[in-house]
């Protein structure tokens, strides 16, 4: 019965006893006004003075003989009702002491159901209990004892009286009611709670498909069947109902379908029921739910979501947090990203709750370390793991790996050193031996330490395992012995020439042998290893020292007057070379001068500067035009031809020499003032060249002409006040100043110099003073007065230092970000050298000034210059030109093709170039957002270039980046602290620390 039932029948009896007092006039007596008063209140719930009224009306009444019965009952019942509404503390008793005096009165037949659902109503289920209970007993068989029982059941079950509430349960749930489907539920659940799930399962069917329960009582079976390890049956059940829920929560129903799927190792299937768990699920899932949803999915090989679950609990310092760091190591390495394995690997490997989990992270963070080139490290911790498990899983494993570390440890010379500390060694050490010594002396080559390199080159051939690196060793040490200038050379390259080697050797030995010989002005000998090195095919690889070779060999005919065959070898080199085409124009311009076909020559001496202006040989292709006019008597020919030069070149070495030409062209011609201008020029300016005492015999000459013999002898002096003999004291105060630079005594030598400079401004010496002040002050590092006299070395253009002042401003002023300076002296350093590797260096300068002052197709230009003709000339220039290519790319934002560029300069070779190019891709990946393809990109710069500590750490740094581009701030931490814990650049570790610290104060 429910509480609105109850209130109507008390608003019932209340109106009988209202009508009842209007017909009986005997209740207008004093006592009757109370209980009226009563009636009218509890109608409004004014329970308490509708009780007060009540009680005064019931005090009255029994003092009097003639009571209205009918009303005293009623107003014991009403008092009692508003004792309860009020809830004093006596109205409990008040209802049972109306009970027993009026057991024959309808209310109390029902009041104690009344009662039990008023309390029940108000969540007083203990009372509720009581009442309910008497109702119960009351009324056995009423209609309304089902509904009872059931609250009954239920307030039972709200205290967690379950063993009263089952049985009382059981009772309703068997007749046929709308209570029974409820009592169904709850004896299901009862049934659950006390682990007898046979009955419970019963139970919960009944209701499976009835509402309200249907949604929920499918997560009850479920349970129900987990917990019975039930499992097929659960399976058979659970799958098709989560394929489709129709309403139904499936949330427990997927769990525990997921579970069972795990433990039967069906990941697949885990996976996808852990995935829809947590879908459906509100809030946070366990931590051992969690790590199998990771492990699921990590066995499904779907590494990219397992290492984003096994992050979330990779952190906690339990062993289920060790063994998710573990796996979220291995799930890493599936995905390449070497910096997050080694980052959880180091995580797992520091705890100890699980023993065998910590041996497998620190051997495999070992492992990484070495992939990602941190090979000293990695060489640590495979000792660290052989110390802590000297019989460990992985022993054999260790000591082989440690092994093949050694050849690619940055420090070679510490590996060696250990490998040769062994008292055993096996053929695997043997050989990791013959790769690190031939590594070493590879690396000393590079740095021009010739005589090292000869040294641990013959340290590798003591183990000749591998056949490939005794060639290759052999080669080098002949190599290295060429660039020393040893006397043993030619014998190296023979044993070449004459051993088991690739033909690629024995090509390079015979080119090298040709230039030994030629270099030795043995021309015979070096032309024919030129020609026999000819005899191979052209390739790409080959081209420039093939197209070279044939050059040489015309001047090997030319040096032994084998007119006919030079003419041939440099009409073939014009014909069909990409380099040196002027050099072989001019050359044969030079040849057919000596076979007397001048005008051939002077044809081809024009083509040089017609086809090639930038040349460095235009002037001496004038020089030699203007000879040869001389030497037909085309006087006037030749002094404009001569005059055009010292005008166009006035910085070439051939000056001296024009001057002199053309004055013996003005004396010819009779213009001997002119003439007596370039003597005397000659004489002043270039008093120290050779062509300085025939240029004093032809002013004699020219003033004895004249009849001005008197003036010879003031010329003659000013002559030698310029160019003082070794005793003078002019001399003797050069050749201490001198002395004094010589010695790295440069303050002193500043001094000194200065007061030579002052003491003697026209002195021929005093050019050459001027250069030995700029490099005095070069080396004490004032840059400011070192460019001043620099540049007056440049602008005078006295002397042999022409070039290296050229070379000096330009590094100084790129230095400075002065690039228009820069480029300035890169290219006085080409006009004022012959020398091919001045110019290839003043190339390379002048690519990177362009490069960094935005002039891209400059910067390209001048790289192509570089690979095209001047490659072999300075070591590494064309993987630095290639390297600029790229960089000009990437400047005009073309980052396609500077990627495609840049990859051709990794190929080129292990180098600091490839390095710089491969953190370039990793740059432009991370700047077009491509995070995952730059960390990747960069992890390999780590494993490949870890040699070139500067692009090395900088790499790390640029992980940072990406991973805080993807909100991974696990880690990119965990990044940073790898830095801070393992580099040994100060500026690196606090620069980390910055990062870190900048990270955390987001967080």
């Amino acid at each position: 019965m429910k509480k609105t039932l109850f209130f109507s029948t008390v608003s019932c009896l209340l109106n009988m006893g209202i009508e009842s007092f209007a017909q009986n006039t005997m209740a207008y007596t004093d006592p009757e006004s109370y209980y009226h008063k009563g009636v009218e209140l509890f109608q409004k719930k004014v329970y308490a003075p509708a009780r007060e009224e009540f009680r005064h009306y019931i005090q009255a009444t029994q003092k009097t003989l003639n009571a209205n019965e009918f009303n005293l009952t009623n107003a014991e019942y009403y008092a009692a009702l508003s004792g309860l509404y009020t809830k004093n503390p006596d109205a409990d008793i008040e209802i049972e002491r109306f009970v027993i005096n009026h057991s024959d009165h309808p209310k109390a037949k029902i009041i104690f159901g009344d009662l039990g659902n008023y309390f029940y109503a108000e969540g007083d289920y203990k009372r509720a209990i009581h009442y309910f209970e008497k109702a119960s007993a009351e009324n056995p068989a009423s209609e309304q004892n089902i509904e009872l029982k059931y609250k009954l059941a239920v307030s039972y079950y709200l205290i967690n009286d379950f063993a009263k509430a089952l049985p009382v349960f059981n009772e309703v749930k068997t007749v046929d009611s709308e209570f029974s489907a409820h009592a169904y539920y709850y004896a299901g659940v009862i049934n659950y709670k006390n682990e007898n799930y046979e009955a419970a399962l019963a139970d919960l069917k009944q209701v499976e498909n009835i509402a309200p329960y249907k949604t929920e009582v499918p997560n009850w079976i479920a349970n129900i069947l987990y917990v019975s390890k039930k499992y097929d049956q659960l399976l058979a059940y659970t799958e098709p109902i989560i394929e489709k829920p129709n309403g139904r929560k499936i949330d427990d129903m997927c769990l525990v379908t997921a579970e069972v799927c795990y433990f039967r190792d069906d990941f697949t299937k885990a996976a996808r029921y852990y995935e829809r768990y947590k879908t459906f699920r509100k809030g946070s899932v366990s931590n051992q739910v969690a790590f199998r949803h990771a492990y699921s999915l990590y066995k499904t090989e779907n590494y990219a979501k397992a290492i984003e679950n096994f992050k979330k609990i990779a952190t906690q310092n339990n062993e289920l947090g060790q063994q998710a760091a573990y796996y979220l190591g291995i799930s890493s390495l599936k995905v390449n990203d070497l910096n997050s394995a080694l980052a959880a690997f180091e995580r797992a490997k520091s705890s100890n709750f699980d023993k065998i989990i910590q041996e497998e992270a620190l051997f495999n963070y070992a492992k990484v370390a070495i992939d990602i080139g941190n090979s000293q490290q990695g060489l640590t911790e495979l000792q660290n793991y052989l110390k802590v498990y000297p019989t460990g899983k992985y022993e054999d494993e260790a000591s082989e790996l440690m092994s093949e570390v050694m050849f690619e440890a940055n420090n070679y010379i510490q590996a060696i050193a250990y490998i040769e500390g062994l008292k055993k060694r096996t053929p695997k050490l043997n050989e990791a031996y013959q790769r690190l010594a031939y590594g070493q002396g590879v690396l000393d080559f590079n740095a021009e330490r010739f005589t090292k390199a000869i040294e641990f080159f013959e340290k590798s051939l003591k183990q000749p395992v591998n056949n490939e690196l005794r060639q290759n060793a052999t080669f080098w040490k002949a190599e290295a012995a060429y660039a020393a200038k040893l006397p043993e050379t030619a014998g190296l390259y023979r044993d070449v020439l004459n051993g088991n080697f690739s033909t690629e050797l024995k090509q390079k030995s015979k080119y090298a042998l040709g230039y030994l010989h030629y270099n030795n002005k043995e021309y015979k000998q070096a032309g024919s290893y030129f020609k026999d090195y000819l005899k191979a095919p052209k390739t790409e690889a080959n081209r420039q020292n093939y197209e070279d070779a044939i050059v040489r060999i015309g001047d090997c005919n030319l040096a032994d007057k084998n007119y006919d065959e030079a003419i041939k070898y440099y009409d073939l080199a014009i014909r069909d070379n990409r380099t040196e085409k002027d050099y072989a124009l001019y050359q044969k311009a030079l040849t057919l001068t000596f076979v007397g076909r001048n005008q051939e020559a002077l044809q081809l001496f024009d083509r040089v500067s017609a086809q090639y202006p930038n040349s460095r040989l235009v002037d001496d292709a004038w020089f030699q035009n203007a000879t040869l006019e001389l030497d037909k008597g085309n006087y006037q020919n030749a002094v404009n031809l001569l005059s055009r030069m010292v005008r166009e070149r006035p910085k070439s070495n051939l000056i001296p020499q024009a001057l002199m030409k053309r004055a013996l062209a003005y004396g010819n011609l009779k213009n001997y003032e002119a003439a007596l201008n370039d003597y005397k020029v000659i004489v002043m300016r270039y008093g120290k060249t050779d062509v300085a005492e025939n240029a004093l015999l032809g002013l004699q000459e020219t003033l004895n002409t004249l009849g001005r013999s008197e003036e010879f002898s003031a010329v003659v002096e000013e002559y030698k006040k310029g160019n003082p003999g070794s005793g003078s004291v002019e001399g003797l105060e050069y050749e201490t100043a001198k002395n004094l630079y010589l010695n790295e005594k440069y303050a002193s030598a500043v001094s000194a110099l200065q007061k030579f400079i002052a003491g003697y401004p026209g002195s021929t010496n005093a050019f050459e003073a001027k250069y030995y002040l700029a490099d005095a002050y070069y080396m004490q590092n004032d840059k400011t007065n070192a460019l001043r006299f620099y540049n007056q070395v440049i602008s005078d253009n006295r002397t042999s230092y022409v070039t290296k002042s050229a070379l000096r401003v330009a590094s100084i002023e790129s230095a400075a970000k002065n690039y228009k300076n820069a480029i300035t002296g890169y290219r006085a350093v080409i006009l004022s050298s012959s020398n091919k590797r001045d110019i290839v260096t003043a190339w390379q300068g002048l690519a990177e000034a362009y490069n960094l002052s935005g002039k891209q197709d400059s910067t390209i230009y001048f790289a192509r210059e570089i690979i095209n003709n001047g490659g072999n000339i300075v070591m590494g220039a064309s993987n630095k030109a290639q390297l600029y290519i790229g960089k000009a790319y990437m400047g005009k934002n073309d980052l396609t093709r500077a990627e495609e560029e840049f990859r051709k300069t990794i190929a080129l070779a292990k180098d600091v170039n490839g390095a710089e190019a491969l953190y370039l891709i990793g740059e432009m990946q991370y700047r077009s957002k491509k995070y995952k393809e730059s960390i990747k990109t960069i992890q390999e710069l780590a494993q490949d270039f870890s040699d070139f500590l500067v692009w090395y750490e900088k790499g790390f740094f640029l992980i940072t980046d990406n991973y805080i581009a993807m909100n991974d701030y696990f880690m990119a931490k965990a990044t940073l602290k790898s830095i801070i814990e393992n580099s040994e650049t100060t500026e690196t570790v606090a620069l980390a620390k910055k990062r870190l610290k900048e990270i955390e104060n987001k967080e």
